[in-house]
């Protein structure tokens, strides 16, 4: 008599029969489907997604893939949760680490391999992510980031990139690890330039030449105003000094022996109006002065 056994089955069994190994074809497809929701706007919210958003990926797959037989519960919400996994930790290790590089022409993260052991040791969600294609890292970028719930559509793959280190997005259950996805074989390539990595470092670098470049314009429009003010003090000391003289005309002409009243009076008339006919009454020598002052009374 068998006392153990019954028809209901197992939790192993369960996990057994749940399990999908997804295709290329497929996560391209569901990708794409992701993506068209963000770009309808209605099940894009700021903390994820609306409510029922799986049930329109599994409709969407259905129509991408006719008979696929692809559910929401267990299978699109499983692999949804591992495709942010995976981003949230290539994303974190361009960002958050220096010595990882990303291959675009690949699509993969590139770097020592004694670089990722390390890293993998305190971030496990990385772990087999090294050389291994993830051809949906753009899009999914854009996915996962918050621009796209509030409308921004603005910000470059840097700020998005800042956005998904924001757990905010999405909150599921469970670790997404039954799935299974066949993939290229994986192979060693070259590290790409550090400059091809879209992280941080990058838009600060950017922000402290724009600093530099704006104090540099800055000091250069104060040298300029420096110029002009210098410029405009000489003028006014000059004037002043001209006025200053300009109200002394009479008593220097009549410093000069030879000169009738009406004759400083002709001279001073002659003289009072000009600026250059003021400093030269004030700055030529006695013997000279009384000659040139004829001259005038002569012309005038």
């Amino acid at each position: 008599m068998d006392l153990g056994m019954n028809s209901t089955p197992t939790t192993a069994g369960r996990n057994k029969k749940d399990k999908h190994v997804w295709t290329p074809i497929e996560d391209a497809s569901l990708v794409e489907a992701l993506n068209e929701l963000c770009v309808g706007g209605y099940w894009k919210v700021d903390n994820g997604f609306r409510s029922g958003y799986l049930g329109q990926l599994e409709k969407a797959m259905e129509q991408k893939l006719p008979g696929c037989g692809l559910k929401a519960v267990p299978h699109i919400e499983s692999r949804v949760k591992t495709l942010k996994k995976q981003t949230l930790a290539i994303s974190d290790m361009l960002t958050n680490s220096s010595g990882f590089a990303w291959n675009d022409e690949e699509k993969m993260v590139v770097c020592e391999k004694q670089v990722f052991d390390d890293w993998v040791k305190v971030h496990n969600s990385a772990k087999g992510l090294r050389n291994k294609p993830f051809p949906h890292y753009d899009t999914l970028v854009e996915v996962f980031g918050k621009d796209r719930a509030n409308g921004k559509g603005a910000e470059g793959p840097a700020e998005v990139i800042e956005d998904l280190t924001d757990n905010s997005t999405f909150n599921f259950e469970g670790d997404g690890l039954d799935d299974i996805n066949f993939s290229s074989p994986t192979t060693q390539t070259p590290i790409c330039p550090p400059s091809t990595r879209p992280n941080k470092r990058a838009r600060n670098d950017n922000w402290s030449q724009s600093m530099a470049d704006m104090a540099s314009t800055l000091r250069s429009f104060v040298d300029v105003t420096k110029t002009h003010l210098e410029t405009v003090k000489c003028v006014l000391m000059s004037e002043n000094a001209t006025s200053e003289r300009r109200g002394k005309i009479v008593d220097e002409l009549q410093k000069i022996q030879g000169l009738s009243d009406m004759d400083v009076i002709d001279a001073a008339a002659a003289i009072i109006s000009d600026d250059a006919k003021i400093d030269l009454l004030f700055t030529l020598p006695d013997n000279l002065k009384i000659q040139w002052v004829k001259k005038l009374l002569h012309q005038y």
